[in-house]
């Protein structure tokens, strides 16, 4: 893992704070609150950059929602199994299932596509379907 050409003070909060918060996607701009919390001085720009940087070392997970990106630091076992993403309060959840893995082998060897794992798979968990069920009462 190389993070790019050298570390910075900022590259290393900015990697800690994926690693603290990698059970749920984040925004740039919640990266530069962090930054901002801890008193460095850091653009957007830079947070991109280094974003990029770890995207392409497939070390992050990202989405889009209305127009901004979201990210969400992988560790290396989790890049062989799938994710529950909770489209209400954003908890990411580990999903193993020997279902899934046969699911997966039916569809490239009978669709010849192949399904990439770091995805997450969007819905709503089991507390915010008890949120939403109480909201209706």
């Amino acid at each position: 893992m190389k993070y790019g050409t050298y570390q910075t003070v900022q590259k290393q909060l900015i990697l800690r704070f994926l690693k603290q918060n990698q059970n749920r996607y984040v925004s740039a701009n919640d990266i530069l609150e962090y930054l901002m919390n801890h008193q460095e001085k850091v653009g957007l720009t830079t947070i991109y950059r280094f974003l990029n940087v770890l995207e392409e070392e497939k070390m992050l997970r990202t989405e889009t929602i209305k127009n901004t990106r979201y990210f969400q630091y992988m560790k290396d076992d989790c890049k062989n199994h799938f994710h529950l993403k909770c489209e209400k309060c954003g908890k990411v959840e580990h999903f193993t299932c020997e279902e899934m893995k046969d699911l997966c082998q039916h569809i490239g060897k009978d669709h010849g596509f192949k399904i990439n794992p770091q995805i997450a798979i969007g819905g709503v968990c089991k507390k915010c379907q008890k949120k939403i069920k109480e909201d209706q009462q």
